[in-house]
């Protein structure tokens, strides 16, 4: 039986591998893109699928002390090697050595995964029929780790917390040590990290890819980083420059000089505008008539405006210039808020003290929910840097506000005669743009409005697109302004109620206007349009809130004959590289997967199997779809959540610990709970949670974050106690039968875990979240069909 003390670091050494586990997908999030902070998901279950091999191959595994300080060291050590080895994202096409540099990034992040996965595997293995408990307690550890790591992130830096994970590490190692001297050893250790946690040398500081904006921007005659902060979910830097110019569509005709204004950057992208602009001074509504979103105030004079994804202020600033008689801002980034109002504010001229100004608590999205109009301008403002569509680099970026669903609940704030306001980028070919104008149109479809034609407009600079629905057709002296306003400022009409041909593109001129006739033939046949289209123009929703997403496979034979030849990041599509991850994870996966069954059939672990080669198969899929199942509904209830709490962190940080935890409650009921009616149930639960999620979520979204949070614990909990039995069920059956076999079960599960959270990033981008959990529901249904029939 054991001791409290090796219970206590086994629970260390679990919470120490999901502190980092989270840690890692805010380093890779800032350091690089996207795709690399999800892929550590499947990296840290791939690494306890290594650890089965370990153990089958060594079940005389070295001291827990010995692999805990191990795991210490090695956590530390993938932190210095991702950041000090250089790695070139957008040479990877045709840089052979810069695929062997990504994949030892991939090596040293899994390592650390690998020792804590021996760990519980070793305590797995010598618990006998109790084989339950060190499970619950993995799995416990675990979900206080997560939880550990939303508060450690409050207070630290991503890089610190690394250091706090490897301190948690070698505390383990000390609980688990027999001996005073390594006890002492590891307390040293274990002391050492924590200082280093809590005072971070500059020398292991983070550093950047240089294509990221923040590393390009410091490179600036000048620059000089004024401000960095850090949260849970996003680290801020604030660099001032002279090069500092962030006017998203100003026209071509706008006189006199521009403000001052600072940069600001999020997790490394941006820039957002700090500006040096007071809205009562004259030059600023000259400034402001010279920017698209300009037309919806003359049009609504005196406007009473709702501002989403409202950046570092520049919107709100420009819209008070324009004569808004009021303007409520949402809290979509609290970092940004800080800043404003502290050490920036009077560089922004106390913009938040403005009393035609009030900010509320809420991202834009619960904001949707929480206001109550209505409002004469509703406004999405501009607050993404450009991203060319080739790159494909932020395919798997979800964005909540970008979605049918968030376009109709704005279009439903609006007065009778409100307009709704959106600004995206031009890209060519047209997609961005394009995209945003195909899920407007949907929006105004479920509103009631058939017939959209006479409701919108749209217009184009050098590099924006603006469009304007109105709540009722444009009246002619609306179109008059309208017209009035594209001259003036040398913008170009895309679609526009009674357009005439001579109008079309004559001041910021194309080889052909492919925009209008796009936007037109959106407009007259709108699913025709999208099915035959090069790229992916279906309207993002809840369900699917990929807007950058723009793959389609009739894209593959082009993209794959430029591959090597465009400076792209990627070879050109993030879904691409997906696919890619998805061949590695499983060229990983299968030997991991078989090699323990392997080494166990020969005898060489030196254990007995009595009748292995009759069960092995029924085994095999057994925890095989163990492992599909609970990656598939864990990661969409992650991506489903962060619609609930604003934030991907908090939604990670909140689902794995209420999954963690419960199934740890579940393992421990395990042996009380009958095994085949325990999956019945299980089966019933996920499939009214992939039912109930799109229904509850929007009723929710108004509602405080601690009722959030509490709904948040609420809703997942059944499911998770149920997810915790079959697998300390299956474990204690293999005890039973073929004990032997206790590696290769936790290796196959690993293994098919890592390939499941590639699969439903895969199934996410093409078939929404709904498929993904029901997905999830089919493979705990495979496992009730290859589960034992009694225990």
């Amino acid at each position: 039986m054991a001791s409290r003390a090796s219970t206590l670091g086994l629970a260390l050494v679990s919470a120490a591998s999901l502190l980092f586990e989270v840690a890692l997908t805010r380093l890779f999030a800032i350091q690089q893109f996207y795709h690399f902070a999800f892929v550590v998901v499947s990296l840290a279950v791939m690494g306890t699928a290594a650890s089965g091999v370990l153990l089958a191959a060594r079940p005389r595994h070295p001291p827990l002390a010995a692999l805990a300080a191990a795991f210490a060291c090695l956590t530390a050590a993938a932190y210095l090697v991702i950041n000090v080895l250089p790695f070139d994202s957008y040479s990877l096409a045709w840089d052979r050595r810069q695929m062997g540099v990504l994949c030892l990034y991939f090596l040293m992040a899994a390592a650390p995964f690998l020792l804590a996965g021996w760990v519980t595997g070793a305590c797995l293995m010598t618990a006998g029929p109790t084989l339950h408990r060190p499970y619950a307690t993995n799995l416990v550890g675990a979900g206080l780790g997560s939880l550990g790591a939303l508060l450690a992130l409050n207070h630290l830096s991503a890089e610190a917390t690394v250091f706090l994970a490897a301190a948690l590490g070698s505390l383990a190692a000390c609980c688990f040590a027999a001996r005073p001297l390594p006890r002492l050893g590891a307390g040293l250790l274990s002391l050492l990290l924590f200082l280093l946690s809590w005072r971070l040398p500059p020398l292991l500081t983070l550093q950047l890819s240089p294509y990221k904006p923040l590393a390009s921007a410091r490179l600036a005659p000048g620059a000089r980083t004024t401000v960095s902060l850090w949260s849970a979910s996003t680290r801020l830097d604030v660099v001032e420059g002279g090069s500092v110019h962030v006017f998203p569509g100003l026209s071509l005709n706008a006189a006199g000089s521009l403000p001052l204004q600072a940069a600001v950057f999020l997790d490394g992208e941006g820039p957002l505008a700090i500006t040096s602009m007071s809205p009562d001074d004259p030059a600023a509504a000259e400034l402001a008539g010279h920017m698209p979103a300009a037309l919806a105030y003359r049009l609504r004079p005196a406007a009473r405006v709702l501002l989403l994804d409202p950046g570092a202020g520049l919107d709100a600033s420009l819209a008070l210039a324009l004569g808004a008689a009021h303007v409520t801002l949402p809290t979509d980034e609290p970092l940004v808020m800080q800043v404003l109002a502290g050490p920036y504010a009077s560089f922004a001229q106390d913009l938040l003290s403005q009393p035609r100004l009030s900010l509320l608590p809420r991202p834009s999205r619960g904001t949707l929910r929480l206001t109550q109009g209505p409002y004469d301008v509703v406004q999405f403002g501009l607050s993404d840097p450009y991203h060319p569509v080739t790159s494909g680099a932020f395919s798997l970026t979800e964005d909540y506000l970008l979605t049918v669903q968030a376009f109709g609940d704005a279009y439903a704030l609006l007065d009778q005669d409100g307009l709704l306001v959106i600004t995206r980028w031009l890209q060519t070919p047209p997609s961005e743009s394009a995209r945003a104008f195909a899920t407007l149109l949907e929006a105004l479809d479920r509103s009631g409005v058939h017939e959209p034609a006479s409701q919108v407009l749209a217009y184009r600079t050098m590099r924006t697109a603006t469009l304007i629905a109105s709540r009722r057709p444009f009246t002619d002296g609306e179109l008059a302004v309208t017209r009035s306003f594209l001259e003036e400022n040398g913008y170009d009409p895309i679609v526009l109620p009674g357009l005439r041909p001579e109008e079309l593109n004559r001041h910021n001129r194309l080889p052909s206007d492919d925009y209008h006739t796009l936007f037109s033939a959106l407009l007259a046949d709108r699913s025709a349009t999208i099915s035959l289209y090069d790229f992916n123009l279906r309207p993002p929703t809840d369900d699917q809130p990929f807007f950058f997403h723009f793959f389609r496979w009739r894209q593959t034979p082009e993209l794959l004959a430029r591959l090597g030849q465009t400076w792209q990041p990627f070879g050109g599509s993030g879904y691409l590289v997906l696919l890619a991850l998805m061949g590695l994870m499983v060229i990983l996966g299968v030997p991991l997967a078989l090699a323990p069954f392997a080494l166990l059939r020969r005898g060489r672990a030196g254990q007995p199997m009595p009748g292995p080669s009759a069960r092995a198969p029924r085994f095999l899929a057994y925890f095989a779809c163990l492992g599909a199942g609970y990656l598939l509904v864990e990661l969409p209830l992650i991506q489903r959540t962060t619609l609930l709490l604003d934030r991907p962190s908090i939604a990670l940080a909140a689902v794995l610990f209420t999954l963690l935890l419960s199934s740890g409650v579940g393992s421990l009921l395990s042996s009380r709970v009958p095994l085949r009616p325990s999956l019945l149930a299980l089966i019933a639960c996920v499939i009214v949670t992939t039912v109930g999620l799109p229904t509850v979520i929007p009723i929710a979204l108004p509602w405080t974050l601690a009722t959030r949070l509490g709904l948040t614990v609420l809703m997942p909990s059944p499911l998770g106690v149920l997810m915790g039995v079959p697998f300390a069920s299956g474990l204690r059956q293999v005890e039973a039968r073929s004990p032997g076999l206790i590696p290769w079960a936790w290796a196959v599960n690993g293994a098919v875990s890592g390939v499941s959270g590639v699969l439903a990033a895969l199934l996410s981008l093409e078939f929404g979240f709904t498929a993904v959990l029901a997905g999830g529901a089919l493979a705990y249904a495979c496992a009730w069909a290859a589960a034992p029939p009694r225990e």
